[in-house]
């Protein structure tokens, strides 16, 4: 007895075993692309989940969310005046994005050796608001700063900070 033969429309068909051994590939494929998400969207899921910052930061990746940087910070030390010396900490605002961008507080940091915490404080930003890539000078007095000093670090105060400003 003979058996009619398959026409060649079944045997394109995929295979169990076929399938079974692309899946790997389509596995890789699924990383790559899953990889490639994250790492176009970092803004979007740090903004989500800011605890995820450190680790694109660690990978090279920074995120700037607020879209704004400080660059060209300065202290100085001016005096003596009637009060003592006075800690001038002078600076620029970036904003880095195509359109206005609101401009937080600042945060001030004096730290000692070993980067220990000695004074903090927030000034107000010089402008509520940013133009398209504009730039704006800040200026921070502290009069009669500790003994100690080694460094100033000047970051954007978070919402929920406390202020207590000094101009």
């Amino acid at each position: 007895m003979t058996f009619p033969r398959r026409s060649g429309l079944n045997r394109d068909r995929a295979s169990p075993k076929s399938i079974g051994a692309a899946a790997p590939t389509f596995a890789i494929l699924a990383l790559m692309i899953a990889a490639t998400a994250t790492i176009a969207a970092r803004a979007a899921i740090v903004s989500a989940a800011p605890a995820v910052a450190p680790a694109y930061a660690v990978l090279g990746m920074p995120v700037n969310v607020r879209g704004l940087a400080i660059e060209g910070v300065r202290a100085t030390i001016v005096g003596p005046s009637e009060d003592g010396r006075e800690l001038l900490v002078t600076g620029e605002i970036v904003n880095l994005r195509r359109a206005e961008t609101p401009a937080p507080d600042l945060r001030l940091a004096l730290r000692g050796d070993g980067q220990r915490q000695l004074y903090l404080w927030t000034a107000r930003a010089p402008k509520p608001r940013l133009g398209p890539h504009e730039r704006v000078v800040f200026q921070a007095r502290l009069a009669a700063p500790p003994p100690g000093v080694r460094d100033v670090l000047v970051k954007f105060a978070a919402p929920g900070d406390k202020a207590s400003f000094t101009e």
